[in-house]
């Protein structure tokens, strides 16, 4: 120990004298994760830390400082707005209001059936009644062009919210859209969520396919985005750590789950013949922010600490690029309650805060009303000006990671690039993502994880205002309604694409597909065409399972 730390151990231990016998509020203090907290922490709590090894500069490694040199001072984090309902014309409408009113990349929630790769003519009844109710039903071209239509999708980057299942048909849908308008498909940003975590764990739908297949679309579009080099500056996949936080999990079983399941993917390309380096560039997160204030943004840190070391100690990565973690940031829907609806409004502002100084690269602010209805327009502005205020007023963006140095933060980074690297070797020990689907391993560490949040919420051990504390009487509050003529519409739009198309066509090309699917190759190349000519969501996907058959999804293990 130098001098200069034994003279602060001395100070130290005549202020732990001073604060002996002194009565805390709890018996004991720990973040959201468990971790320890210590009342106060100093120089020695970082003392083992080397700055240049562990910490270092912005956009040089292990990149805990962030992932560009001169981060928000050179750009700021796109303001991307998660949105849609109704039908693809109400959803275009909401996003010429976003566009207008500041948001910078727009993001597609779908429906229920989109995303499960149903069209709303099935004959199962009840499907009708879930046409446009929690997102955007695009369920062939025509309404992907609605969707986009009168924007600037050469200019402004979009994500695609939809997963493996259905990611080919909706990203190639997009890609054809963008062929028409005379844009080329190489010169597209955005992402496709892609995440085969999400279609299991975060939400199982009807019909679902096993993981091995699931995983096999998911790199299908990875290799023909970046590998074969179709789309080389669109994220073919964003590994959606925050629909499984919002599952009850932790900030480290978050990015452990988050790591492994990139591992599986890479992996899968890795067998099929590709270097890391030709597609590793094109892989990105969508993280949480959550309630723990310092925990989070120490988070973030950690996480890109770990990715540098899985790229260069196990991948061997040669490019820069292909070290970088580089994320999108969600508030926490989990956090929004029903009751008292105007403080979500500040706890989305403090979340937002933790994304920021995390250093994301793009960020979505919850509408304080999601806990009641699907966003209204009052809302969706309120929570675009979050992040205008935090942009233009608040000059965090000012100084590069500034809560960096903090002895707090650094401590709580190493901690967490420790605990986080320990649960990611016990989901290898369980065998890998596939392998821990399967078994029913995930299903009962989330069920779990669960249990865990929803006691500690109604022992009052957790506190939740308007919950289990500071209850106030309510006032009902109006919910935002969907078109109730939604499925009819829609309906309307596939009887009018039918009688259009060259239904031979079609039906060649589904055959095309299904000796694809059978001999295991790319789907994307024909799935291109289908779109092109017309094929429905629904008929692409019900060829998947025809040919791969269904999965049994152990829940309860």
């Amino acid at each position: 120990m130098s001098e200069e730390m034994k003279r602060i151990a001395e100070e130290q231990e005549k202020w732990l004298l001073m604060t002996e016998g002194l009565r805390e509020r709890k018996e004991k203090f720990t973040t959201d994760s468990g971790i320890p907290l210590k009342s106060l922490y100093t120089p020695l709590d970082t003392e083992k830390i080397d700055y240049v090894r562990d910490i270092g500069f912005p956009g040089l490694p292990p990149y805990t400082r962030g992932v560009y040199p001169n981060m928000y001072r050179g750009r700021l984090w796109t303001i991307r707005m998660f949105s849609g309902f109704g039908t693809p014309e109400e959803t275009n409408q909401r996003w010429k209001l976003l566009y207008e009113a500041g948001e910078t990349g727009f993001s597609a929630a779908v429906d229920s059936l989109t995303f499960a790769g149903v069209d709303p003519d099935d004959p199962i009844d009840w499907v009708k009644a879930e046409v446009g109710k929690e997102g955007v039903p695009i369920y062939s071209i025509k309404g992907m062009e609605v969707m986009v239509e009168g924007l600037p999708i050469d200019e402004v980057s979009v994500a695609l919210v939809v997963e493996p299942e259905t990611s080919a048909a909706i990203t190639s849908m997009y890609f054809n859209v963008a062929k028409k308008r005379g844009i080329p498909v190489e010169s597209l940003r955005g992402t496709t969520q892609n995440d085969i975590l999400t279609m299991t764990i975060g939400y199982v739908p009807w019909r679902p396919l096993k993981p091995e297949d699931l995983l096999k679309l998911a790199c299908d579009l990875i290799e023909y985005c970046t590998a074969m080099g179709n789309a080389p500056k669109w994220n073919p996949i964003n590994f959606t750590t925050y629909n499984y936080r919002e599952g009850g999990i932790d900030a480290v079983q978050e990015i452990a789950l988050g790591l492994a399941n990139a591992v599986a993917h890479i992996e899968e390309l890795l067998s099929r013949g590709w270097g890391i380096d030709d597609f590793a560039f094109r892989l990105a997160f969508h993280l949480s922010a959550h309630k723990d204030f310092f925990e989070e943004i120490a988070k973030y840190r950690a996480a890109r600490k770990l990715w540098y070391r899985l790229m260069t100690e196990r991948y061997g990565a040669k490019e820069e690029i292909s070290k970088q973690f580089r994320f999108h940031v969600q508030t926490a829907g989990s956090s929004l309650c029903a009751q008292q609806p105007m403080v979500n409004i500040i706890r989305t502002a403090y979340q937002a805060l933790e994304a920021v100084l995390g250093g994301c690269q793009s960020l979505h602010t919850n509408s304080y009303d999601e806990a009641v209805c699907l966003p209204s327009e009052e809302a969706v502005l309120l929570a675009v000006r979050t992040q205008q205020v935090l942009r233009e007023e608040a000059g965090v963006g000012n100084v590069i990671d500034p809560l960096g140095g903090s002895y707090l933060i650094e401590a709580l980074t190493e901690e967490l690039e420790h605990r986080i690297w320990e649960y990611f070797e016990k989901i290898e020990d369980a065998g890998g993502i596939v392998e821990a689907l399967k078994s029913g391993w995930l299903y009962r560490m989330m069920n779990k994880a669960f249990e865990k949040r929803r006691k500690a919420i109604e022992s009052g051990e957790e506190k939740v205002i308007g919950v289990n504390c500071y209850v106030m009487e309510e006032e009902p509050h109006p919910p935002f309604k969907t078109n109730p003529r939604a499925a009819e519409i829609e309906i309307e739009r596939l009887n009018k694409l039918r009688a259009e198309r060259d239904n031979l066509k079609i039906k060649s090309l589904l055959d095309e597909l299904r000796r694809v699917c059978e001999k295991k190759e790319n789907v994307l190349p024909v799935v291109m065409e289908l779109t092109r000519e017309g094929a429905t969501v629904g008929e692409i996907t019900n060829t998947f399972r025809e040919m791969w058959g269904l999965w049994d999804v152990p829940m309860m293990g």
